[in-house]
């Protein structure tokens, strides 16, 4: 058994059947104090409440909100769902060599990237390997066509100041690479020096101001960065001390754009040249002069939103959201996915107090969930075909992206399906776990509150977690 699980099991004579003074014993520890803390434990068979406390306080859900988003996804687009993008064309070009139009219509795919690919580029390599093929050496205006959302691009009420991380990414239907620049930070050789700060892809898309340093051996990593609002220039500033080098990534202004100038530059050395970059509405093209061409698909929705609850990954989140407000509502805006996900919520028997969302992926201090809420979506997918699919797109702890550090070491971590949730007054924690006899319970456990020893609070969580998972029938 886990030594810390051990030693609160032990702690003041607690009975290992007697879950419910456990978790008492582990939520009034120091990392708790000043906190509010809402949290349910229920069997996921028959809803029988096995702990809870303040399970009807609204709280910050942070990234457990991509509970809600997700299976409201499953449950409207179903997991076979694709992301379509389509490449077309001036019927007149119809067999020529240089193309007077070619238009790139995106349907908010967030999957066009290096991700489980052999490289950055390999998309795009695709596409061009495909125009070649038809003959195509020479494309005079290409036109992108990004109606397919609505702004704005992200949510107003995000976090001020800090637009350049890659959790607040811009959406559009037209993305590449999570619309950011991959980051390579090599520390100089010497202390005082400049480091080297190395973009991907590389072509001037972002302007580096590099007014950062390289630090003593053993010093803080304090390198930061900064994005003028409504453009692509950077200034990097702080420290990074002399050793291994770090990895990062900083999101762009007008994605749509970043997209197609990598393209350029990628056909360029396939031997298409791209003369023109236009936007649709400036393009004078009506849908009557156009024949598509070629057609890529994303891969199935049942795999991407292992990214958004595995990785946490908040483009993702808000690009399914928008889809899911143009493919059932025609509207692909923030306001027309969060009234599906709020109808669905509904339709899963949450009340209108159990929940506030403003986005899809929980970043904004606006969001409110109940434990109660969560739980109950939580429940509620388990009594539906699609929970199989639901389950595993949740991370297992000790192996999968933002649990992949927690609860090492215990068997009955595997069966465990994991959402964590941060931002800055919130550390928290919900999913499903197995008891030793295998039988399945729904828990959310929120912690909000000022100055949280976030390192403290996650450990807590686990041994709660832990504790639950050995006492539980």
């Amino acid at each position: 058994m886990n030594v810390l699980l051990a030693l609160i099991l032990t702690t003041g004579g607690l009975s290992a059947q007697d879950f419910p003074a456990q978790a008492e014993a582990i939520l009034s520890i120091r990392p708790f104090d000043g906190a509010q803390v809402g949290a349910l434990f229920v069997s996921v068979a028959d809803g029988a409440t096995v702990y809870s406390r303040n399970p009807d306080l609204p709280l910050l859900p942070a990234s457990t909100a991509k509970l809600a988003t997700s299976a409201a996804a499953l449950e409207r687009l179903k997991p076979d769902f694709r992301f379509t993008t389509t490449l077309l064309i001036n019927k007149k070009d119809q067999g020529r060599r240089r193309l007077s139009a070619l238009v790139w219509r995106g349907t908010g795919d967030p999957s066009i990237s290096g991700r489980n690919r052999s490289d950055l580029h390999e998309i795009f390599n695709i596409w061009a390997d495909s125009l070649a093929a038809l003959g195509v050496s020479k494309v005079e205006r290409l036109v992108l066509d990004g109606r397919y959302f609505e702004g704005p691009a992200t949510v107003p009420v995000w976090p001020e100041g800090e637009s350049a991380y890659w959790y607040e990414a811009e959406t559009s239907a037209i993305s590449f690479n999570d619309n950011c620049v991959n980051l390579t930070f090599n520390p100089a050789a010497k202390p005082g020096r400049k480091p080297q700060i190395l973009p991907a892809p590389d072509f001037g898309y972002i302007k580096i101001r590099n007014r950062a340093v390289t630090g003593a051996t053993g010093s803080a990593f304090t390198l930061d960065y900064r994005r003028k609002p409504g453009t692509n220039s950077v200034e990097f500033f702080g420290s990074i001390p002399v050793g291994p080098t770090r990895h990062d990534y900083v999101s762009v202004n007008e994605p749509a754009r970043f997209a197609a100038e990598t393209l350029k530059r990628i056909w360029k050395r396939k031997g298409i040249k791209v003369s023109r970059i236009v936007s649709w509405e400036k393009s004078g093209l009506s849908e009557g002069r156009l024949s598509p061409l070629l057609a890529w698909q994303s891969g199935p929705l049942e795999d991407l939103i292992k990214i958004i609850n595995k990785n946490s990954q908040n483009f993702y989140a808000e690009q399914l959201l928008k889809t899911l407000g143009k493919e059932t509502a025609g509207h692909g805006s923030f306001t027309g996915g969060l009234g599906v996900v709020g109808r669905f919520l509904a339709e899963a028997g949450l009340t209108e107090a159990q929940f506030h969302l403003v986005d899809g992926s929980g970043l904004s201090e606006e969001d409110r969930f109940t434990a109660a809420g969560l739980v109950r979506v939580l429940r509620y997918m388990h009594g539906t075909p699609l929970f199989s699919t639901y389950y595993e797109s949740l991370a297992i702890p000790g192996i999968d992206g933002a649990a992949k550090d927690r609860m090492k070491g215990d068997a009955l971590a595997a069966g465990m399906r994991l959402k964590s949730g941060t931002v800055g007054h919130a550390r928290n924690l919900a999913g499903y776990l197995k008891s030793s006899s295998g039988r399945l319970y729904a828990f959310a456990v929120l912690v909000n509150g000022a100055d949280l020893d976030r390192h403290a609070v996650s450990d807590a969580l686990d041994r709660l977690c832990l504790a639950a998972a050995h006492s539980l029938p």
